[in-house]
């Protein structure tokens, strides 16, 4: 992460409040890592933007200029408008990285015959800059360097994705999901010996017993974060060891929930991988489970992925659910609109005199471009359609509808537009 004054944050901050609003108005027509310092884009200008006219280098006639005065180190700075406590920091959540043999192709072109991702992810950079914490969900599990890669059904995908997930900006990502084991014990090793290397932090699944043990703690801002992550299962392969990959069982998600709390976790969050595919509502036991880690009162935030389209999201009480956010970047052969499209979630938490809680919730609706592979926010800026005007229109309006039906909107969650866009 860039480290920027506090200033250049609260700049940051108010211009963002304006392209919201146009945002805003489309949508409603339409229906872990170690410390770091937030990430803040750069400004449109190369000049930096002040609220003060700079000081002449010219003395005013008649009078006998001044030395500067020294900064006063005791001064507070002004609190932050769009921050309505003591402290707040954001945590970006993201869908499946579900890396098909297409995508792979698409790497090699843009690289010139070697493997390069940043093309294909680089879309998302500019929102995952605003955030102290951004979070992926690596679904398929790596190969070894140079191959062999595997597609569907038992994946074995590139080791390059991992550095680009770096460049764009995430800070870590979890590992479990259905096809956590389709490499063996040898390909989750594999994952997330690529991951730390990288410098991203990771959770899902594990080398060691003594390694899933150990709850996720990663700063971000002022708070110590952690991540619970399961899956409903592994593709039909048997663990190895029960500890491997984590699972979804209520009991086992409250318990880590309260191991993490209880290892010093200020905010605690549930990333769960389940559902049924390819729909655009969560299952009754999705509903279930979701809604009883939020009224156990161990988790503050609650998102999910593995249905590969996007689902609704729900406020329980003062726990925002996102029930699915779709694909991040994704080519299946199943030809179906829902496989392309995916939400990208900022969460806000806020820090007061009683602790950490949650605060807003915003969200960027995507699209898969199918000519060449990119992921692209919505609503694309004039000449850049992912499909064409028509094709994003019905997109953003299909997800809108979607995320708002569970009532989301009236409860506060809104666009995402970052202020570099």
């Amino acid at each position: 992460m860039d480290e920027r004054p506090a200033d250049s944050v609260r700049d940051r901050r108010i211009l963002a409040m304006l392209p919201a609003l146009a945002l805003a108005v489309a949508l409603g027509s339409c229906s872990v890592a170690p410390a770091q310092p937030a990430r803040v884009p750069a400004p449109a200008s190369a000049e930096p933007t002040s609220v003060t006219a700079a000081p002449s280098d010219e003395p005013t006639a008649g009078t006998v200029p001044q030395e500067p005065a020294a900064p006063d180190s005791t001064a507070k700075p002004p609190p932050d408008a769009s921050c309505p406590g003591d402290e707040c920091i954001e945590v970006a959540v993201a869908g499946d990285i579900l890396l098909h043999p297409a995508l792979w192709e698409q790497a090699k072109k843009d690289g010139k015959g070697q493997l390069d991702f940043e093309p294909l992810l680089g879309g998302i950079a500019p929102f995952l800059d605003e955030v102290d914490l951004s979070l992926c969900n690596l679904e398929t599990p790596l190969a070894p360097k140079g191959g062999p890669y595997r597609g569907y059904p038992m994946f074995a995908v590139p080791q390059e994705i991992v550095p680009a997930l770096k460049a764009v900006g995430y800070d870590g990502c979890t590992t479990a999901s259905n096809h956590s084991m389709d490499g063996g014990a040898e390909g989750v090793i594999r994952t997330l010996d690529a991951l730390k290397d990288a410098g991203l932090v990771s959770t899902g699944s594990y080398r060691s017993p003594v390694d899933a043990g150990k709850p996720l703690l990663t700063q971000a801002g002022g708070a110590k974060v952690s991540v619970i992550a399961g899956t409903y299962s592994l593709n039909g392969v048997a663990e190895d060891a029960p500890w491997r990959v984590d699972d979804i069982d209520e009991a086992s998600l409250v318990a880590r929930a309260r191991t993490a709390r209880a290892a010093g976790a200020d905010i605690v969050l549930a990333a769960i991988h389940d559902g049924a595919e390819y729909t655009d509502r969560p299952t009754a036991g999705q509903r279930e489970l979701y809604r009883a880690l939020a009224d156990s009162g161990e988790f503050d935030f609650i998102y999910s992925h593995h249905t590969h389209s996007v689902l609704p999201i729900e406020k329980r009480g003062s726990t925002w659910i996102v029930y699915g956010l779709g694909n991040s970047v994704a080519k299946h052969d199943t030809k179906t609109v829902l496989n392309r499209e995916g939400i990208t979630v900022n969460m806000q938490f806020v820090r007061t005199a009683s602790g950490w809680e949650p605060g807003k919730l915003r969200w960027v609706p995507h699209l898969m471009a199918e000519d060449r592979a990119r992921w692209c926010a919505l609503p694309a800026p004039a000449g850049s359609q992912c499909t064409d005007t028509q094709g994003d229109a019905a997109s953003l309006k299909r997800t809108t509808a979607t995320v708002n039906a569970f009532g989301a909107d009236r409860d506060g969650a809104g666009p995402w537009v970052p202020a570099a866009r």
